[in-house]
């Protein structure tokens, strides 16, 4: 115990001495400076604490902070506890951002809107199709190019060309066990490229190494390292699949589908319900399925089915819902397409069998309208990512 306390203190004598200081000023007495130290890791777990755009306002206040800020360990090991909906949409070439908080603690308290961000670029982003938002991120897909957006950081990046080769398709993802974000491309002749995004500056080719496939044109996941999509295989009598791809083992697998033909005709999404691959089906909505991959090895699927207690809600804002995704909490949110006179969001609980609406307030109005130069129409080009959270990461 004595050797363990003594080690602690030389611990802290070394960190204070090699350590940069804050420094207060004082006007007291002959008003000389008087110095406060406090530890570098005192201040590095402070300032983790605080919400990214707060440490992006403090970056101007001290150089220290900024220092520390801007490192590779403090942004990878940032994660402050701030689930978000994150609301996105688009006119011409411009860009709106608005989130909230998702507060499921509290079913009285309405989300409240939070802020707006307006992104220019010479590009014409207007053009652009939202593929996914993965760990803070978002990616577009234009025509001719592929983006990174961070909108807490209010950056965009460009993915480069393969050399040689166009991509016809790509895929984000992040490992959280090496904080990397990696994007998956395919290219001709049955070959993928990798890149891991801020650590190399251009793609590393392989092999593809699995069975020919398209992807087809549907949503896409990340879980803890492993991308998930539809893809149309070429051979077999049953060409629907969910192929996966791991980054780490950089291996393909395909999924099938659960034998219930229903699960894939209209609306469905696949989506991470706690912590896992699944299918939402909400073509008979209010009734809902989910089938949940137990076992994506043996194809296993376990199947769930709801139907929404709607008989509360406003029968004109029911029959405008769509489902948009699955919180970190398993619970389902649902959404209008547009956003015009007002704009709210449906939560469903399956565990308590509940729902509850929360709005957005101050987005749709005449003045918010007038000042984006949005006119009076209902904006459709509308995405809503359930679970967005705050990340310091740049390229």
């Amino acid at each position: 115990m004595e050797r363990s306390a003594m080690d602690k203190q030389e611990k802290k004598r070394r960190t204070r001495q090699s350590s940069s200081i804050l420094t207060t000023t004082s006007s007291q007495g002959n008003n000389k400076s008087q110095q406060d130290p406090i530890p570098l890791d005192l201040i590095f777990e402070i300032l983790s604490r605080l919400p990214a755009k707060s440490i992006v306002r403090y970056r101007s206040v001290s150089k220290l902070w900024c220092s520390i800020t801007t490192t590779p360990e403090f942004i990878n090991s940032y994660a402050y506890p701030c689930s978000c909906v994150l609301l996105t949409f688009r006119k011409g070439d411009m860009l709106y951002f608005f989130s909230s908080q998702l507060d499921q603690n509290n079913r009285n308290d309405p989300l409240s809107y939070v802020g707006s961000y307006q992104f220019t670029k010479s590009t014409n982003y207007g053009y652009f199709h939202w593929i996914d938002c993965v760990h803070g991120l978002i990616i577009l897909e234009g025509p001719t190019d592929f983006v990174i957006c961070n909108p807490t950081m209010k950056r965009f990046f460009t993915l480069p060309e393969p050399q040689g080769s166009r991509y016809s398709r790509i895929f984000l993802g992040y490992d959280p066990i090496d904080g990397k974000y990696r994007a998956l491309c395919f290219l001709r002749g049955s070959k993928i490229g990798i890149l891991t995004l801020g650590a190399q500056e251009s793609w590393r080719i392989v092999s593809n190494g699995s069975s020919r496939h398209d992807c087809t044109i549907g949503c896409m996941l990340c879980i803890n390292g492993v991308i998930y999509y539809e893809a149309y295989i070429h051979v077999g009598v049953d060409p629907h699949r969910i192929m996966s791809f791991d980054f780490r083992s950089e291996k393909f697998h395909p999924i099938k589908l659960p034998e219930v033909s229903s699960c894939c005709l209209g609306s469905h999404m696949i989506v991470p319900y706690e912590g896992r691959l699944a299918i939402v089906n909400t073509r008979y909505f209010p009734s809902i399925d989910i089938w949940i991959l137990k076992d994506g090895d043996r194809h296993e699927w376990m199947h769930k089915h709801f139907v929404l207690p709607l008989s509360e809600i406003n029968p004109r804002r029911r029959k405008h819902l769509r489902f948009k995704g699955v919180s970190d909490a398993g619970v389902l949110i649902f959404a209008p397409p547009s956003l015009s006179e007002s704009f709210y969001i449906l939560h469903f609980d399956p565990r308590r069998n509940s729902i509850r609406e929360t709005f957005f307030e101050g987005i749709v109005g005449d003045e918010f309208r007038c000042r984006y130069g949005l006119g009076k129409d209902a904006l459709f080009n509308m995405y809503v990512y359930p679970n967005h959270i705050e990340t310091l990461v740049s390229f």
